[in-house]
């Protein structure tokens, strides 16, 4: 994958972000740590903080996976800070790339084993993953009963367009 198509992808997660901050944050941070059985997840926040977790885990370190646990968040306020840290570390690993070096093979230790894969293909994989988690964080806001944001692609290009 490209860098533009790379650069696509994380403005289609940041658009997501924000309209899933736009429906939980007005809850208070009381629904962030709020149950919901029968979701997967047991809470808002642990579904929110795995999200931010995989771009620590995959990209702390271009040579392997980290062990770092995931943050406790405690607030939207936690949870914003954290991405910001995370997304802002991927945007910056992303710019030290050149287009050469973004899409070669490279020996990554993927727990203990050693895959080949590019930049591309991690942060990718890293964008993919957050996108993936979009349905259990609509199941855990169902499970509270709270209306569910519009997440799809195409809501995005309006917005950008704009």
């Amino acid at each position: 994958m490209d860098r533009a198509a790379i650069e696509e992808l994380l403005t289609f997660t940041d658009h997501s972000w924000r309209e899933h901050e736009r429906t939980i944050r007005p809850l208070g941070d009381e629904v962030l740590t709020q149950a919901a059985p029968g979701s997967g997840w047991p809470t808002l926040r642990d579904a929110l903080a795995h999200i931010n977790w995989a771009y620590v885990r995959w990209l702390a370190d271009p040579a392997g996976t980290s062990d770092e646990p995931v943050e406790r968040v405690e607030s939207w306020d936690d949870l914003e800070a954290y991405r910001r840290r995370v997304r802002d570390h991927a945007r910056d690993y992303l710019g030290s790339l050149g287009d050469g070096e973004l899409v070669a093979p490279r020996e990554v230790n993927v727990d203990g084993d050693t895959r080949v894969y590019s930049p591309a293909d991690i942060l990718v994989h890293v964008l993919l993953h957050e996108r993936q988690h979009h349905g259990d964080v609509n199941t855990l806001l169902y499970q509270l009963d709270v209306d569910i944001p519009i997440v799809e692609y195409r809501f995005s290009l309006r917005e950008r367009r704009a």
